[in-house]
């Protein structure tokens, strides 16, 4: 069947039906511009605009291991730990503690010369001592008034120009026997030491050699 022709009018009313569809497609154009024109941006709730770069995560920090304190030692059972209180050793009392020391000469008066002679000596205590002891000369100094006894030191001041033996007793202890050279020469005094009992009160020191002639005596100290 063929179509009709169309009219004058029928061309009108199809493009009144094209315009409102181009018309159609340009608004609904615009209105999506509006929608992506107004459509606020994303507010994070720290107030900025954009998400932070993502970092790296930072590994826990690690304290160095705390000093373990030094063990110290238990109290002892029922009661606190005992302060150590430094003790200082204390000195010994010296046996010649107390004592005062006794000068006595050779030649004094109070002594006993059992042959022994006197003998001038320029260079002696007292400018004199005493000689000829040995063989059965004998001399004996008196010490007196001691009041305590005890081990004291005996110093014998003596003149000899050769080697010479001289015995040496106090009171009734032991004989003590001294080889001596002193300086070599008869006018300079040399001395000799020794450890002796000596008794309180009154006792003797006794000089002599038996087998021979002794040094000669100026004076004896005790301490």
């Amino acid at each position: 069947m063929d179509r009709p022709p169309v009219t004058g009018d029928a061309t009108v009313h199809a493009e009144g039906r094209v315009w409102p569809r181009r018309l159609g497609w340009a608004a609904l154009a615009a209105a999506v511009a509006a929608t992506a024109t107004f459509v606020p941006p994303l507010v994070l709730p720290d107030g900025r605009d954009h998400p932070p770069a993502a970092t790296a995560p930072t590994p826990p920090r690690t304290s160095p291991p705390a000093t373990e304190p030094a063990a110290t030692p238990s109290p002892a059972a029922g009661g606190t730990t005992p302060a150590v209180v430094p003790r200082t050793p204390s000195a010994k009392p010296s046996a010649s503690a107390g004592f005062a020391p006794i000068s006595l000469h050779a030649a004094d008066e109070a002594n006993l010369r059992n042959g022994a002679r006197i003998i001038e000596c320029p260079t002696c205590v007292g400018g004199s001592r005493v000689g000829y002891i040995g063989g059965p000369n004998t001399l004996a100094i008196r010490v007196a008034d001691v009041p305590a006894a005890g081990e004291r030191t005996l110093t014998v001041t003596y003149e000899t120009a050769e080697t010479r033996t001289l015995r040496v007793s106090v009171g009734d202890g032991p004989v003590h026997t001294l080889t001596l050279s002193g300086a070599g020469d008869w006018r300079i005094p040399a001395s000799v030491s020794l450890r002796v009992h000596l008794p309180a009160g009154t006792s003797w020191v006794r000089f002599f050699n038996d087998a021979g002639p002794a040094p000669d005596v100026n004076r004896i100290e005790l301490r």
